[in-house]
């Protein structure tokens, strides 16, 4: 007996590790590119239908840099002479303000309009941090709604914003919530893309936690417990949010494991608001929360989905057939499968939850693949392929119903897919050169 033990545990090593390794192969490219991030590829409502997202915008604001504003729980690195924020968690949030530059500045703007609706570029645009301004921190109290700001950085924060929606054509505010494996800069330039096809339109956010550029910290469930403690952050940024900006609606749109932390910070605010005077959904203005290849557990994020649909005024769910990080994360650190994988097989119990859960939109990019000719997949498919960013963008900077953005309906009512006509259909829904959508402009 004793003699056997060995092999036993070399056994269980060697699968173990081999496992690790597959995970990163399959992450590695897809969680976090470290390297520079280059303007991600055209939506195909732009290079389809023959116009930029710039063109409306007026001379006196064309210029090629964008402002994203963040909130981060990463410490920042001790530089005096460099703004930046490292791998260490703290139990502060930092805020202030970082200048995207894209491509570069010598790339003209009629150049970046030019890029900006073809579907093939001649050349790259790469992503940069052109400046970076740090107000300072404060810190939300764990489980409740009162948060100190001793710095003024929260006070800073809203001020800054609210001057930027009352300046912008769109008065609505994105938050962006980046998956496993990326740095600061990476949730920052992912941000600033989504701000850009958006039409700059809008104010931007970009909500940074504090998860390590390996696959170990991922693959051991290290940094998983680190998104569930940013969620509180989140939480109570969200909530100061609501209570102190003049935005419309508050959009949430989160990628991977960022999914995972979105769910714990809505189901959270739920509790905190389910007994005050009025909605939830009144009191914190949530408008879009898009989960985009969802690393989050399908019985967890069922569990709490009566909180999320109640706070939220929609929830979009992406699914596809083939994502390989996802499949990968699930054989090595278990549970069920997640939310941004397709073909689940619930409980009655469950599909009575999904069923009262009015506002929930799937979208299951795979559907419809035969007759489209090609799936959709991958762990970056919602950011890279130009038929799912459409939809990205569309759900966020538009009140249009899924079919009115050209999805197909399924059997399931909450259930859609983007059919092989899509293209037909969004030049019958968007017959402007202008990405000017939202409802009542």
């Amino acid at each position: 007996m004793t003699a056997a033990a060995p092999p036993v545990r070399q056994h269980w090593s060697r699968r173990w590790v081999a496992t690790v390794l597959i995970v990163g192969a399959a992450l590695t490219g897809a969680c976090a590119r470290n390297n520079v991030q280059p303007l991600m590829p055209t939506p195909v409502v732009f290079s389809e239908l023959g116009f930029s997202p710039l063109e409306h915008i007026p001379e006196s604001e064309r210029w090629t840099p964008r402002r994203v504003y963040y909130a981060t729980t990463r410490a920042r690195d001790d530089n005096f002479q460099r703004i930046d924020y490292g791998n260490v968690e703290t139990g502060e949030v930092s805020v202030g303000m970082t200048l995207i530059g894209f491509g570069g500045p010598l790339l003209s703007w009629s150049d970046l309009s030019e890029y900006s609706r073809q579907a093939e570029r001649l050349e790259t645009v790469g992503l940069s941090v052109s400046g970076l301004i740090e107000a300072g921190s404060f810190r939300p109290a764990p489980g409740e709604s009162e948060v100190s700001d001793d710095t003024g950085a929260l006070a800073w924060l809203l001020a800054d914003v609210n001057n930027s929606i009352e300046d912008a054509r769109d008065d609505d505010l994105l938050i962006y919530v980046h998956g496993a494996k990326v740095n600061f800069y990476n949730a920052s330039a992912f941000a600033a893309q989504l701000d850009h096809f958006m039409g700059r339109d809008m104010t931007s956010l970009a909500f940074a936690w504090p998860t390590r550029q390996n696959i170990w910290a991922y693959g051991s469930g290290a940094d998983l417990k680190r998104a569930y403690r940013a969620s509180g952050a989140l939480a109570s940024l969200v909530e100061e949010l609501a209570r102190g900006s003049v935005a419309r609606k508050i959009h949430i749109v989160c990628w991977s494991a960022g999914g995972r932390v979105v769910t714990s910070a809505l189901q959270q605010l739920y509790e905190r608001h389910d007994h005050a005077a009025g909605s939830p959904r009144e009191h914190l203005r949530i408008g879009t929360v898009y989960f985009a290849a969802g690393d989050v557990p399908a019985n967890e994020f069922i569990e709490a989905l009566p909180a999320i649909n109640a706070v939220a005024s929609r929830v979009i769910v992406t699914t596809s057939s083939r994502d390989e990080a996802l499949s990968a994360a699930r054989t090595v650190m278990g549970g069920t499968a997640r939310i941004g994988q397709r073909n689940h097989r619930f409980s009655d119990d469950q599909n009575r939850v999904i069923s009262r859960a009015n506002r929930l939109e799937v979208i299951d990019v795979s559907g419809d693949r035969q007759d489209r000719g090609f799936d959709i997949t991958g762990h970056r498919y919602w950011f890279d392929h130009p038929w799912a960013s459409t939809d990205v963008i569309l759900s966020v900077r538009s009140d249009l119903s899924p079919e009115e953005r050209g999805l197909r309906p399924t059997s399931e009512p909450y259930l859609w897919t983007i059919p092989a006509d899509y293209v037909a259909r969004l030049r019958k829904v968007i017959m402007t050169d202008e990405l000017q959508l939202r409802s009542g402009q």
